[in-house]
């Protein structure tokens, strides 16, 4: 009997260390592939802490803060059970380690969720999220639950899969089997995509497929196809020409957002400049100011100097030697102080004329700018 019990839990364990989901997945609940920026499937943040954005072609994720994850959900379905999702990613290049990958099953009140992720050392894991407390699904503790596999890429673009059914979970990278987990606390939840601590992602594509039925694009049911007649197929093609202008619609929209967006940042930039526009005519008072009175201290000491001179050579013509010798002292100093003056008034000068000519660029950077804007306004 125990022989037959040992066999039992061996098998068991064996078993549960490949594949465990065969279900087909062939209804698409969400195709996205990020080429139009105006779609709303996905959020778009800007704060200090994280960007998410749709450019390009790709959604990029970037968690700017040194601790935490930054989460987008899709937006389309608050709870799903079974599915299989594929999405591409990639990691922008950084001498940090970055992770990034998937979160699923999320619920909220308390927090809890499950993560598949990986980094850019070629490394997996899958962690568990429960009641505040975070729990290794794969791994080993001291390696914080991360596994080596050399499907990962290391700086291309790497192809997550997840299967889910019946609390099982396998995980594909590349295609490649790597993984399986059985989880029935967290039998179903949120879909999404995150990013780790100083990390940045960029999703290429998101597929999302379950196995339960719903309706067609159209919005018509495809258990009912046989029942199609002429003037559905007329009611369809109405349909299909305004999706088209819809269409066209969206890519117009996309393309004058990208417009708000690039003149937003030159009016930013519009902003900068005005103030380094001000700051600079403010210094160039204080330097004109201090340019006058060395100007004026200068202009003293040369009046000084000549008098003092023409005394000199009068003295020189008298008897009086000590005095000469005095006056000629004092002269030397007035002299060196008036080569110091001269040195300082040719300084601020110089900064003077600098300052003005960045006055000048910035101010014509201005003008520029906004003409620029305002046709746009």
């Amino acid at each position: 009997m125990r022989f037959l019990i040992f066999v039992f839990t061996i098998g068991t364990f064996i078993l549960t260390q490949g594949q465990n989901v065969f279900t087909n997945f062939e209804d698409t609940l969400c195709l996205e592939n990020f080429n139009d920026n105006t779609t709303k499937k996905f959020p778009q943040k800007f704060n200090s802490l994280e960007l998410s954005i749709i450019e390009n072609g790709n959604y990029r994720i970037n968690r700017i803060e040194t601790t935490g994850r930054s989460i987008v959900y899709l937006k389309e379905n608050e709870s799903i059970s079974s599915f299989e999702l594929k999405t591409s990613l990639k990691f922008s290049k950084s001498p940090n380690v970055s992770t990034g990958g998937i979160i699923f099953h999320s619920q909220s009140n308390p927090n809890r969720a499950l993560f598949f992720e990986i980094n850019n050392e070629r490394k997996f894991r899958v962690t568990k999220l429960f009641n505040q407390q975070s729990k290794i699904l794969s791994g080993e503790p001291k390696f914080q639950g991360w596994v080596k596999n050399t499907s990962i890429e290391k700086s291309g673009t790497n192809t997550l899969t997840i299967r889910t059914d019946k609390g099982y979970s396998d995980f594909f990278v590349n295609g490649n089997y790597i993984h399986t987990i059985y989880d029935i606390q967290l039998p179903e939840g949120r879909i999404g995509l995150f990013a780790g601590s100083e990390s940045e992602i960029i999703i290429d594509n998101f597929l999302l497929k379950t196995k339960r039925k719903k309706e067609n694009v159209l919005g018509i049911s495809t258990d009912n196809k046989e029942n199609k007649d002429e003037s559905n197929v007329e009611f369809q093609e109405v349909i299909l020409i305004f999706k088209a202008k819809i269409d066209k619609q969206q890519t117009t929209i996309s393309t004058l957002q990208k417009e708000v967006d690039k003149y937003r940042g030159m009016l930013n930039y519009d902003t900068t400049l005005v103030s380094r526009a001000s700051f600079l005519e403010s210094e160039n008072k204080v330097l004109s100011f201090k340019l006058d009175s060395t100007t004026q201290a200068l202009n003293q000491n040369q009046n000084r100097l000549a008098y003092l001179e023409s005394i000199k050579e009068d003295v020189e013509k008298g008897s009086n030697g000590d005095l000469v010798l005095n006056l000629t002292s004092i002269l030397a100093e007035l002299k060196k102080e008036n080569k110091s003056l001269k040195r300082e008034q040719v300084a601020y000068k110089n900064k003077n004329e600098q300052l003005k000519e960045d006055n000048k660029i910035l101010l014509r950077e201005i003008d520029r700018l906004k003409s620029t804007i305002e046709p746009q306004n």
